[in-house]
């Protein structure tokens, strides 16, 4: 399931909030309700989509606060306005509202709309600010936001980690699928002890070439890394470049796996602790369940993954644990924790010493060598054992990467339909 999607009216082409009615997803304007009618489309589809902090209209969305629907009238005129119960606000706006200064957010928003102190427009945006700050009834992380990526070295993963985890058990709303308290803590005592992989960048740039074009392969447990793990590239991969890392935990027969983007820099240096501090480098932006066999290939959310897999598992990389800061080992120490593992996978170095090689007749034809790089599909093969390997059992050839090191990459000419994958690769999880 996709937590970054954005829903816009395709009328104004203004991101739209969400709110649940039963099983039903109501969808409103930002801010105010006396407009047109609600036209919901993906904002994917639209050009010039208006997504910006509901409160000052300049900030990045980070948080969405909930609230009763505000009115605000004016007897005189004879007008009542009505507000939205769903605000999406900037990282700044929320500082004053968690602060409950309502009077500072409005100070910061007229400002930056050039409305003066005791103008009409002031007092109203006063009004409405303390609506918000004193009728707020919780917050939930808003996965949409366009965060410029951070650069992940080896020496940042146990850190990472430690602030997901300490959101996950923090009173702060996550996306419905990743929300549910139980599972949430469940998720979080299993992040603390998984093994930690991050991807160099010789690796990285190589899973970038070829993930798009990977054939499906079936997800087993003797293709994942570890059973469980958190794995990392120093920059985003896949089609979007957005996906940045990947948590997997066993859940029933099969692995919640959750993609994550990263954050960098994006806020002003007052605001960059408070935000490392409190949300940290990572935001998930995809979860699903992916049932043991499934089948995922390259082109799907988290193929990049899975193509990480199938190189490690055709022996083309090696690890190498990653020398940690003693300040990270001692802090561990402190808190009676086990020490972090942090290994390093990279692209084997190549050999220089050739091969030996067998005297052939010179009337023997030998196959012609390939001159690019190129994926083999994955297939079944049956394979003898037992008594004079007189059995027969199934296993299966995952697909595998062919050629040389030094051969360019031939990628395939096949159109693929991009369409519901979770039905043919997995199984979208709706309960995390």
């Amino acid at each position: 399931m996709n937590l970054a999607t954005l829903t816009a009216c395709a009328t104004c082409h203004h991101v739209l909030t969400e709110d649940s009615d039963g099983d039903r997803t109501v969808y409103r304007h930002p801010v105010t309700e006396d407009r047109h009618d609600v036209v919901p489309v993906d904002a994917s589809q639209l050009q010039r989509v208006f997504h910006r902090c509901h409160t000052c209209t300049a900030g990045l969305p980070v948080w969405n606060y909930r609230t009763s629907l505000i009115q605000i009238g004016d007897l005189s005129a004879g007008v009542l306005v009505t507000y939205s119960n769903q605000w999406h606000v900037c990282y700044r706006c929320a500082q004053h509202i968690e602060a409950d200064d309502s009077d500072a957010l409005t100070a910061h928003c007229a400002a930056l709309m050039l409305w003066p102190p005791g103008s009409d427009e002031y007092a109203v945006l006063r009004t409405l600010h303390r609506g918000i700050v004193l009728g707020r009834e919780g917050r939930t992380l808003l996965t949409t936001a366009d965060w410029p990526p951070a650069r992940i070295t080896a020496e940042m993963l146990p850190k990472i980690r430690d602030r997901f985890t300490r959101l996950l058990r923090g009173p702060a709303g996550l996306p419905a699928p990743i929300n549910d308290p139980g599972q949430r803590r469940t998720l979080a005592n299993q992040l603390d002890l998984v093994p930690m992989y991050w991807i160099n960048q010789e690796f990285t740039d190589r899973i970038n070439e070829v993930s798009g074009d990977q054939p499906p392969a079936t997800v087993t447990d003797e293709l994942a890394s570890s059973p469980a793990g958190l794995l990392a590239w120093p920059e985003p991969v896949g089609d979007t470049r957005q996906l940045a890392a990947v948590s997997w935990t066993p859940h029933a027969d099969g692995w919640q796996i959750i993609g994550y983007r990263s954050i960098g820099s994006a806020l002003d240096d007052d605001l960059m602790p408070a935000l490392r501090h409190e949300i940290g480098w990572l935001v998930p932006i995809h979860t699903d369940y992916i049932a043991r066999r499934a089948k995922l290939d390259g082109r799907h959310p988290l193929g990049p993954l899975i193509t990480t897999w199938l190189l490690i598992k055709q022996q083309l990389t090696e690890t190498v644990p990653a020398k940690l800061p003693k300040g990270t080992t001692k802090a561990y120490q402190r808190n009676q924790r086990p020490a972090p593992q942090v290994r390093i996978v990279r692209i084997k170095p190549r050999t220089t010493i050739p091969s030996p090689q067998r005297s052939q007749p010179a009337s023997t034809r030998t196959r012609a060598k390939p001159d690019h790089r190129f994926w083999v599909t994955g297939h079944e093969r049956q394979q003898p054992y037992g008594p004079g390997r007189s059995l027969r059992r199934t296993i299966d050839i995952e697909p595998f990467l062919k050629g040389d090191d030094d051969l360019p990459i031939k990628l395939s000419s096949t159109v693929r339909v991009l369409g519901n994958r979770t039905a043919e690769k997995g199984q979208s999880t709706e309960n995390g």
